[in-house]
Formats: structure tokens, sequence, C-alpha cells
């Protein structure tokens, strides 16, 4: 999805005199033999015929419109905003992933539209620190041009929300007596989020602490996989899949320790989202983003916590290998540290309270209203 804002305040530089005669073209030739590499049904008549007429309608809407700038979020929308020029507006792409993670959509897609198209846009703005440091290192985009902002969140939306009862998932007479001890993880049900990883951690957190329970909101491929190892955890009774819910911060309002399980992130919403509901919470300190939310002192891009780690906003513990395990295999040594971290902060009450209280700190550095300032002067 493309935002324009604003009107033209002049000092522009055309993308013609950046790329040359041809430049465009070759562009847009090298980018579509690096998208075949991972998609063969990219390169046909219709998909190139829709980015080309992408291009030429919003090569025109900035033209006739008096844009300061033209901001787009994912690839598809970047390239469109790239190759429909900047001779009228500012050019704004945003890269909301870490893009240097090891998966293939970002080794053959993202990287080299980075590489290849991203230096001509007036500015790139990423979600985290880290991936800042790693387009400006590994990517040798220019320094000036790259600029991290986090996401924002309507804090106060979020906290009429948690109020209210959701029309999707469990409804209020399904919630464990309040007497339990709610563990909540929020995600889609996909192996990036490494849900598993917690679902085995918890069969130990519950021998020691008899009262917790686990609500896993979200939908996705791995259900059946997810239900499986819950089966042979014998946690039927102990870890609830929730499914989708259009309102998730009502569960987070009613649970005692937010858990993010991820094998890697970009900028982790569900984790400053349970932050802004003032929710105690553990992250798998992976990249990116964990970190920079619950402990921005640390370096973004420093070696990763090899053991529990009690950071200034929450905890870090070490993120888990992502291997796809039986609920009857032993834990591996991360999950073991995961079900650690959990127990700690379920059996300490004063623990819990003194988390809370600075997750309500820091969500007014995550308020929308603070980073839409920094939106504002990276247009500028």
């Amino acid at each position: 999805m493309n935002k324009e804002i604003g009107r033209d305040t002049g000092n522009r530089v055309k993308i013609g005199a950046i790329l040359g005669k041809y430049g465009v073209y070759i562009a847009l030739l090298v980018l579509f033999v690096s998208l075949s590499i991972a998609s063969s049904s990219f390169l046909t008549v219709t998909n190139i015929f829709n980015i080309l007429k992408r291009i030429s309608y919003l090569r025109k809407l900035k033209k006739n419109n008096g844009y300061t700038a033209c901001i787009s979020f994912l690839d598809s929308a970047n390239i469109s905003n790239i190759l429909s020029g900047n001779k009228y507006c500012k050019t704004i792409v945003s890269i909301r992933g870490d893009i240097m993670a090891d998966i293939s959509y970002y080794r053959f897609i993202s990287r080299p539209l980075a590489k290849v198209l991203y230096q001509y846009a007036d500015k790139v703005i990423v979600v985290s620190k880290e991936i800042e440091w790693k387009l400006i290192h590994f990517l040798k985009m220019p320094k000036k041009k790259v600029i991290a902002i986090k996401n924002g969140y309507d804090c106060e939306w979020i906290a009429e929300q948690m109020k209210e009862m959701p029309k999707q998932g469990i409804k209020f007479n399904a919630f464990p007596d309040m007497n339990w001890k709610v563990v909540i993880t929020v995600g889609r049900l996909v192996d990036v989020k490494g849900q598993w990883h917690l679902i085995r951690a918890f069969a130990n957190v519950i021998k020691a602490e008899e009262q917790a329970v686990l609500f896993i909101v979200g939908d996705g491929d791995l259900k059946h996989y997810l239900e499986a190892v819950i089966k042979e955890c014998n946690l039927n009774k102990r870890v609830i899949l929730i499914g989708y819910s259009d309102n998730p911060y009502w569960y987070l309002a009613r649970a005692d320790l937010f858990v993010l399980p991820s094998l890697y992130e970009g900028y982790p919403n569900a984790l400053a989202e349970a932050v802004c509901c003032g929710v105690p919470c553990i992250a798998a300190d992976v990249h990116s983003g964990p970190r920079e939310i619950l402990a921005p002192g640390l370096n973004a891009v420093g070696e990763r916590v090899s053991d529990i780690s009690e950071e200034e906003y929450g905890v870090l513990v070490p993120g888990c290998s992502g291997r796809r395990y039986t609920g009857n295999e032993a834990l591996e040594p991360a999950e073991q540290k995961m079900a650690e971290a959990i127990s700690m902060l379920l059996s300490d009450d004063s623990k819990r309270e003194h988390y809370r209280q600075r997750c309500f700190s820091r969500s007014r550095d995550l308020n929308i209203k603070e980073i839409i300032d920094q939106w504002i002067d990276a247009i500028s």
C-alpha cells in the first residue's frame, strides 16, 4: 500500500539522471531475473504488465497531485514507488523485516531489490536499529539515506480494546478461573513464530507452577502440528489454542505473562503491544527487534544472550533452534532456559509487578504520537 503525503517542497532529483537513459529498464531486467530465481510464476506476461501499469499510474499521480512524498511499504509497492521516479516528489520506501535473515524470500527477492533499486530512493525507513546497521554495513547503502523508525502504537485505543470482549475466539465463560496464572503468546501459527518450543517448555513449567495455563492466540498452517505436540506433552487441559481473535488485547489484559518464542523477527508487534498492555514480557533474543523493545540499552547488533537476562523492560532468553520436535523428546538448552524464566516470573509476584510498571513506562516511548514526529522529520 502506498501513502502519498503533502505538498511538493522542491529540491528534487530526477531518477533518470541517476540511472541514466536506459537505467530504469536495466534495473527492471535485473529485478525480474532475481525474482524469477525464487518464483517461476513471477515472470509472466500478466505480472510484468501489472507492474508496468502500476508504475505508469503512480508516475501520473505524482505528477498531477503535488505531493511532498510518496511512501511505500513492502517490496511490491517499493518497486513501483522507486521506478515511478522522484522527479515530482520524494520517494520514501520502507523495509519491514530483517532482509538479512536466512530465508529464501529475503535471499532471492528482498536483498536483490535492496541492492539494485533501494539506493535510488530518497529515504529508506527500517523498523529497527539492527536492520539499519545491516543495510549500511552488508548492503553498502548510503548511511544518510537509511533511517530506523520503530513501529508506533495507539496506546489509548489499545487500553479501550482491553475492556472489550472479543467477537471471535473463546468467550468469557470459557476463560480459565482468574486464580490461574495465565501465560500468553500471540502470533500466526507458522514456523517463524516457534510456538512449539514454548509448548514444550511449558510442560516443564507446570511441574513447578500447578496453576499455570498457556493461551496461544492466532491461527495458521501449524495448528495440527501444535495440537500433536500438546497431546504428546499431555497438556490438553493446560494449553489452549484460542485461534484467530479480532481483539487479542482482551486476552492480554487478563494475562500474567507474555512470551515471544519467535525464531526471528523484524520488529515484533505482538511483543510491543504486550508492553503497551502492561504485561510482563519474556522474549527470545533473536534478530531483530526484541532486545530493542525490552533492552534498548544493549547493543542492537551485539552478541545474543546465552542465559536468562533480566533487562530494563523485560527478560531476554536464548533463541531456540527451530527444529521441529515431538512432545516426547528432551528439551533443548534454549527451551530449558525459557521454562526457567517463565517459572521465575510466575513464582515472583513482586518481580512481575516490577516489570508491569516498567512496561507502562516503556509504552510511552512506543506511543504513535512520538513516532509520527520521526516520520515528519524523515519526510521534511
